[in-house]
């Protein structure tokens, strides 16, 4: 995959990061059930959100120390 195809996808990735995670998108899940793994359904969203943040920067600086 060539860097400037792999920096649009993350940067577009980011883009629905914070769409997925600020007012309008996060009310769909404000209600605090079902729980999951114990959690509230927002702060698993929000778990969830940063774990797939944190994967897709790995991608990220794996793709670019091979090139």
């Amino acid at each position: 995959m060539k860097p400037q195809h792999l920096h649009r996808l993350v940067i577009a990735f980011f883009v629905l990061y914070l769409v997925a995670v600020t007012w309008p998108l996060a009310m769909w899940v404000s209600d605090p059930l079902p729980l999951i793994f114990g959690l509230p359904l927002p702060l698993a969203w929000s778990i969830l959100w940063i774990v797939l943040g944190f994967v897709v920067l790995l991608v990220l600086d794996w793709f670019t120390e091979r090139s």
